[in-house]
């Protein structure tokens, strides 16, 4: 059996100086680690950027109402600007020049027309000789009218006289002075007398009616002649070109005393009571146009308010082509293709985070933006939403007071914080 150690154990009293030793070596390395780290972090420091804050824009963190618009630009246009068209070939003599102030019915223009008014001629002609065959056809038949009545008075006649023969040899039969067969020839006499006065008086009949019929179809084409002549003659009128609105008189299309043809545009007339917006917007905005949205519009510094009226169905190198209603003109002095702004709103979204719109969106595709806190910017991660012309929605990493740096950061976007210098 083999015993323990305890017979080559040595006891050993621990000595205390040599624990205050190491704790005081251990104090002097921090000690010395700390005198050494100094300037080190002082140096750090000392090479965070700072920048002064007048350099800056910046802009507070608001709760309000935000409007989803855009602002575009285009021209001023009349509403109602007709053109006028040659109504019939010719040679035309413009009566009002550009510039002129015209009222609506006003003479502006006359067409001659050499084949027209011999057409016109050509009918008139043809008029008076359908009225002679109308008047020569009505002889005729008052002529074929008093032969039949003659015919059927002949026929009146005859019957009598067969009436009386017959009665006549009815008395004769009956005393034997005459032979049956005599008396029956007499009867056979009044039987075709009578036949022949029923046939007359039909025959009269019939020719008052075709007679009738006949006037009926001169009456008719000399009224379709009349309407033939009455539609040139309105033709002729229209030879005189009169203004269809009050305004004044555009471009001439045309030069004076040139030939034109049918429906040859001669010029435009401009009415200034009226006018529309012809706005262009980018294509980027094309889902959210729409027919009645309003728009705010700038003219030399007046408000004029509008609502679309109008939206091309086709784009146009990027750009889409409204015609915006001008509702209040008041006071306004407007005048054709003058250049004029707008605003157009498509959303309002009530009590939003929102900050002025500014280059800083363009750093980091609005993902993030400094924000300053006690003298000091950090870079911190933000999301943005819906945006206006002056606003743009903020839907995370901020709240409401914030200051945010709104300027460019190209000066500074490689740091991720920098000193602020008030």
């Amino acid at each position: 059996m083999i015993d323990g150690t305890q017979s080559q154990d040595e006891l050993i009293t621990p000595d205390k100086t040599k624990g205050k030793v190491k704790y005081a070596l251990i104090a002097l390395l921090m000690t010395v680690m700390t005198v050494v780290s100094i300037p080190a972090i002082s140096q750090w420091y000392a090479g965070i950027k700072t920048v002064s804050y007048e350099q800056l824009l910046t802009a507070k963190v608001v709760r309000q109402d935000l409007i989803r618009d855009v602002a575009v630009s285009g021209r001023l246009v009349a509403a109602n600007a007709p053109q006028i068209y040659s109504p019939e070939p010719g040679q035309v003599t413009l009566l009002a020049k550009p510039g002129d102030s015209v009222d609506k019915n006003a003479l502006i223009a006359r067409i001659e027309s050499p084949e027209l008014d011999a057409l016109i001629e050509q009918q008139m002609s043809l008029l008076a000789q359908l009225k002679l065959e109308a008047d020569r056809g009505l002889l005729a038949d008052d002529e074929a009218q008093l032969d039949l009545e003659r015919s059927l008075d002949e026929a009146t006649v005859r019957l009598n006289a067969a009436k009386r023969e017959q009665l006549r040899s009815q008395e004769s039969y009956e005393k034997q002075v005459i032979s049956q067969l005599d008396y029956a020839r007499s009867k056979d006499t009044l039987l075709e007398a009578d036949l022949m006065h029923q046939h007359a008086q039909k025959r009269v009949e019939l020719a008052k009616k075709r007679l009738t019929f006949e006037a009926k179809t001169r009456d008719f084409a000399v009224k379709r002649q009349k309407q033939i002549l009455d539609e040139l003659k309105r033709r002729k009128r229209a030879l005189e070109v009169q203004a269809p609105v009050s305004g004044v008189v555009g471009n001439w299309l045309v030069q004076q005393k040139e030939a034109v043809s049918d429906a040859q545009a001669l010029m435009t007339i401009v009415d200034l009571s009226e006018y529309e917006a012809e706005l262009h917007v980018p294509e980027f905005y094309a889902d959210d146009l729409g027919i009645g949205l309003n728009v705010e519009l700038t003219l030399a510094g007046q408000l004029l308010d509008g609502k679309i009226s109008s939206v091309s169905p086709e784009i146009d190198q990027n750009q889409i082509v409204v015609r915006v209603k001008v509702a209040s003109n008041t006071g306004a002095k407007l005048r054709q293709n003058q250049r004029i702004n707008g605003r157009i709103e498509f959303e309002k979204k009530p009590q939003v985070l929102q900050v002025k719109r500014g280059p800083f969106l363009n750093a980091y595709g609005g993902k993030q933006a400094f924000i300053i806190a006690e003298n000091v910017a950090n870079l911190r991660e933000i999301k943005t939403g819906a945006s206006s012309v002056d606003y743009i929605e903020l839907i995370a990493g901020v709240k409401e007071g914030d200051e945010i740096i709104i300027s460019d950061y190209e000066s500074f976007s490689q740091s991720q914080t920098f000193n602020i210098d008030k």
